[in-house]
């Protein structure tokens, strides 16, 4: 068994050298801003980031200048990085744990406020807000819309028992304590408080001997840029992080302490479940039972030592070195039953919204292609072993900017220290399988992006941090040269520093490029504010509106023009709706914004007027009906605030006559709206 774990271990190792070395992501189609053609291009210049710096004029200067100090320094900078691990070590764990955890916590809040401005990125993180909005507000979803094509948006489901997230409710539930203290960006502050603190305890767990390593580990995951980006912008895979901390805590506590502690890290695991279904199941399995099945041979051995003299003076025998199974048992038993109600309650809730207790949302809002495997995806793209050679690919490469900032090709050095090492310690094969095993989760998933980095990885930053190190300081252990470990050490700690002081925080800025402009309201009191969004938008909240899911949506915005799908709803023919359309098509002319992106932040369908209430602009005379159905809120209008980039609330007649036209007595070519699918 062990000699089949080390061939494989290398296996992976070379796949990853090979992943990250070789730009395997040119397999992937060039086209026309298609998934592919985005993941192509970010790959490669996420590729050209990390190998142009190697060969570009100052790396081999650091790499030359390293050199010569450390054939000069003669092993005092190892010496000197030992003694630095031995003054980390020294601190208690009570002191060091909440240290790193207030770390996490610190920069967190300035991810979230002052990178971030309170702002979130991408509409998954939007669309879990509002769902949070109805759990802060008692309820577990919107009310059925009566007009939903003001308020459909991507990635909500309109469903006879209410208007709900397609996401699992577990995140939406840690955002719901977030704006019951305050705040959404509280849960996730608290949160990552959390995750360092059991990381630190964690990993000293897993490395007793090594509790420098440990602590490092620790600390670096709190400050990796991916983890933060996807904190601060409170998105679901931070969530996933700090649930994973816990559980891997509780399960190392229940492996020398009772098995009760199991209970509590097979509740960790559910809510791991109910955040990301298969990030929980492949990471959940692996801190919690991987870790008593890792260590279930030398309980057993510490336990029979003990009771060896005890044993021998009443019998005479000599115990056996069996496995316990019943130790393992109550383990496994105690952490199923742990994990039960909430996998009892993710059914209920599935069941409610969904109709099956194991029918996803996803599947729900985009159909059965939406699981994983090689088929063809939701929007009619196949997604095959070329795309999932090519995706992961450009998500390793991602992965050793984005981790910690630094143009260093950390997943290279990971790949080269498997290949070499000659036996893995217990701490580092669960690190490898939490780390790895996404890897494979996400190779087998139609969808990827950069947006953040390589975000389906986020879950695993831990992991990968604490690897990441280990890794370093295997590879001075297994070349055994006084220069090689002195030479390794100082460009390491250069492009940590690099990093931190530049990539890290470089990093996390450019996210503020990707916020959607900030509203400003100045008006007290209930409203109903219309959001103009782009045509195609609007066209495709009407379709969603119709109840139409949203894989059968994204297909028809994709192949036919907005002008055809209007004339088709409306029953006209194209030639009689192209005076409407023209009017539309102007209507985009000083910009546009997303809905989604405002929703969340105040009432929302069937909560208590109290403020804006954000709906689809969908011209003068279809708005007119749901101001009609809200006549006790003042109707106003969003308009882009001359060159300040923000976006001002200002009197609705003042909106609609600013960007939308009187209906057109003629009608009006095809060619001046694009022309039937342009």
């Amino acid at each position: 068994m062990s000699q089949i774990f080390d061939a494989g271990r290398r296996l992976l190792g070379l796949l990853f050298v090979a992943l990250v070395a070789v730009p395997a992501f040119f397999v992937l189609n060039p086209g026309e801003a298609t998934p592919e053609d985005l993941m192509r291009r970010a790959g490669a210049e996420q590729w050209e980031f990390t190998w142009g710096l190697v060969a570009g004029w100052w790396a081999p200067i650091v790499l030359l200048a390293s050199l010569g100090i450390a054939l000069v320094t003669r092993g005092r900078i190892s010496r000197a990085v030992a003694l630095l691990g031995s003054l980390i070590a020294r601190p208690p764990r009570w002191v060091v744990a909440p240290i790193i955890g207030g770390i996490g916590a610190a920069l967190t809040i300035w991810a979230s406020k002052f990178v971030f401005d309170g702002r979130t990125v991408v509409n998954d993180a939007s669309v879990q807000l509002i769902q949070a909005r109805y759990f802060a507000a008692g309820h577990l979803s919107g009310p059925p819309l009566a007009m939903p094509e003001f308020w459909s948006i991507q990635f909500m489901i309109q469903t006879a028992a209410g208007w709900v997230s397609q996401y699992p409710p577990a995140h939406a539930a840690v955002l719901a304590v977030g704006f019951a203290l305050g705040a959404p960006w509280v849960s996730m502050t608290i949160a990552m408080a959390v995750m360092g603190f059991c990381l630190t305890l964690s990993f000293e767990r897993l490395l007793p001997e090594r509790i420098g390593v440990a602590r490092l580990a620790a600390l670096l995951s709190v400050c990796s840029p991916l983890l933060l980006a996807l904190a601060g912008s409170l998105m679901n895979h931070a969530t996933v992080a700090a649930f994973a901390a816990v559980a891997l805590y509780l399960a190392l506590r229940a492996e020398d302490g009772t098995a009760l502690w199991s209970l509590g890290a097979g509740a960790a695991v559910g809510a791991m479940v109910m955040t990301r279904p298969v990030s929980g199941l492949v990471i959940g399995v692996v801190v919690t039972t991987g870790i008593w099945f890792t260590s279930i041979k030398r309980h057993r051995l510490s336990t029979t030592k003990a009771e060896i003299g005890k044993q021998d003076s009443v019998s005479g025998q000599t115990p056996s070195y069996g496995l316990n199974w019943t130790w393992l048992g109550k383990r496994i038993g105690w952490w199923s039953l742990g994990g039960l109600p909430f996998a009892i309650a993710f059914g209920w809730f599935n069941t409610r919204f969904f109709g099956a207790p194991l029918r996803l949302g996803y599947v729900a809002a985009s159909g059965p292609n939406h699981g994983l495997g090689f088929h063809e995806d939701p929007w009619g793209r196949m997604y095959g072993v070329t795309q999932a050679i090519g995706y992961t690919s450009a998500e390793l490469v991602s992965l050793g900017r984005e981790l910690l900032g630094t143009p260093f090709p950390i997943v290279a050095l990971v790949g080269v220290f498997l290949l070499f090492a000659p036996k893995l310690t217990r701490g580092e094969r669960i690190f490898l399988a939490w780390a790895a095993l996404p890897v494979l989760a996400s190779a087998l998933y139609w969808h990827h992006d950069l947006i953040f980095g390589p975000r389906m990885l986020g879950e695993a930053v831990p992991a990968w941090c604490a690897i990441f190190v280990l890794a370093a300081l295997g590879l001075g252990r297994i070349v055994r040269l006084q220069w090689f470990s002195d030479w390794l050490a100082l460009v390491l700690l250069t492009v940590l520093t690099f990093g931190a002081l530049r990539g890290a925080p470089e990093r996390l800025s450019r996210h503020s490029a990707r916020l959607a402009p900030r509203a400003v309201v100045d008006v007290s009191g209930p409203s109903l504010v219309f959001v103009h969004e782009p045509w195609a938008d609007r066209v495709g909240g009407m379709l969603a509106g119709g109840g139409l899911r949203l894989d059968s949506v994204r297909t028809l915005l994709t192949r036919f023009h907005p002008c055809q799908l209007q004339a088709s709803m409306a029953g006209l023919p194209l030639s009689e709706m192209n005076p409407r359309c023209q009017r539309d098509f102007e209507s985009d002319s000083l910009g546009s914004l997303g809905l989604t992106n405002y929703l969340w932040l105040d009432d929302l369908p069937g909560l208590p007027p109290k403020g804006p209430l954000w709906a689809r602009d969908l011209g003068p005379e279809e708005n007119a009906r749901l101001i009609e159905v809200y006549p006790d809120r003042f109707p106003l209008f969003l308009l882009p605030d001359g060159e300040s980039g923000d976006w001002s609330v200002v009197p609705y007649d003042l909106g609609i006559n600013t960007l939308w036209s009187p209906l057109p007595s003629t009608p009006v070519s095809d060619e001046t709206v694009g022309g039937p699918g342009s």
